[in-house]
């Protein structure tokens, strides 16, 4: 499977995403974890390494009328067992799904950060995984002063999760912000619908 053919098969799934309610479809880790030890180790033997490619999500057309969907240069690798990394995870892309135009422009402006993602396998064949991305804290400047901004992410959640097909090295991984909170006080700046996945234009494993 091509990594275009992946890319459009989620791009297939956002109508079911953005109706689906995914407070109600968290799992456990312990539910979660059904594969073996061995199983495990060989998902990470097939996985680990280093990944570059795009990162996907909503954003308006340049007439401000019609949604599209836009990429950002992007990379992320494997280091452990339960650890993906993303390097360079663009706020430009969060930003596109705050309401709130103060805290939307500071955030389209703030530079790129790197997310620790804990991570368990599900499948073998092809390789599935949850993917949680930690909280992402950021220091920015809207409404006249300095703010403490942190964007968090669902997790153990069965649609932030990642794809690995081993015949054509291609991976897909989806993430959902959750809510955001300026200076320790939740929000509801941001939308209800998010697209953001990342799949990778090759592999080097």
């Amino acid at each position: 499977m091509k990594t275009k053919q992946l890319v459009s098969i989620m791009i297939g799934c956002l109508t079911a995403l953005c109706v689906t309610s995914c407070l109600g479809d968290d799992t456990s880790e312990s539910d979660s974890q059904t594969l073996t030890k061995a199983q495990i180790a060989q998902c990470f033997m097939t996985v680990a390494g280093n990944y570059t490619g795009k990162l996907y999500y909503e954003a308006k057309s340049s007439d401000g009328y019609a949604t599209i969907v836009d990429s950002l240069d992007t990379s992320w690798y494997i280091p452990t067992d339960s650890t993906l990394i993303i390097t360079d995870f663009p706020a430009k892309a969060l930003a596109e799904y705050v309401s709130y135009q103060p805290l939307k422009a500071a955030l389209a402006e703030a530079p790129n950060k790197m997310v620790n993602c804990k991570t368990w396998y599900l499948k073998t064949s092809p390789i599935e995984l949850l993917v949680n991305p930690y909280t992402i804290e950021y220091d920015l400047e809207f409404d006249g002063k300095q703010h403490k901004v942190h964007v968090v992410f669902y997790a153990n959640n069965t649609y932030s999760f990642g794809v690995y097909d081993s015949g054509s090295n291609s991976m897909v991984v989806k993430i959902i912000p959750a809510v955001i909170y300026v200076d320790e006080k939740q929000t509801s700046y941001l939308t209800s619908s998010q697209l953001i996945f990342f799949s990778n234009s090759h592999a080097a494993i």
